[in-house]
């Protein structure tokens, strides 16, 4: 049995094609057990991490069961800003690399999906400085 399938392909061309887009940002498909322990490089730089969690509404007619449906993909953010820089740089930095991803939306370049469209999103509230965190889910129409 092939560990790589139609969806997992899919990950991977969005993964590629957010790194190619923002190639000052880290991108993987790996979720860290605890981004705090990531380099602190990497965390400046803005983390992202595709992920999958849901998907359906396949077409389901003879000769299409199981196509043209909706992936849900969370792309988590994970930054680190200075330790006495506050609540406020935490939040602006979650907010630019949200906005680079939400601009990658409007422009994915050479990815297969038919369309990537951007649905809610949640951040860390200033909780956790300097670390800072926002899940955006993205409805992924295969």
């Amino acid at each position: 049995m092939s560990l790589v399938n139609p969806l997992d392909t899919l990950l991977e061309n969005i993964k590629n094609s957010l790194a190619a887009k923002l190639p000052g940002r880290v991108v993987t498909r790996s979720l860290p057990l605890d981004p705090v322990n990531e380099p602190e490089a990497t965390l400046r730089a803005g983390l992202l991490c595709v992920l999958s969690d849901s998907g359906g509404r396949f077409a389901n007619y003879r000769g299409r069961e199981g196509q043209l449906g909706h992936l849900l993909v969370p792309v988590l953010g994970f930054v680190r800003v200075d330790d006495d820089a506050g609540g406020l740089a935490v939040e602006r930095a979650e907010l630019a690399l949200l906005d680079d991803v939400l601009g990658w939306c409007a422009n994915p370049g050479a990815v297969s999906p038919v369309q990537t469209a951007p649905q809610e999103f949640r951040q860390s509230h200033q909780l956790e400085q300097p670390y800072g965190w926002f899940v955006l889910t993205l409805d992924v129409r295969t």
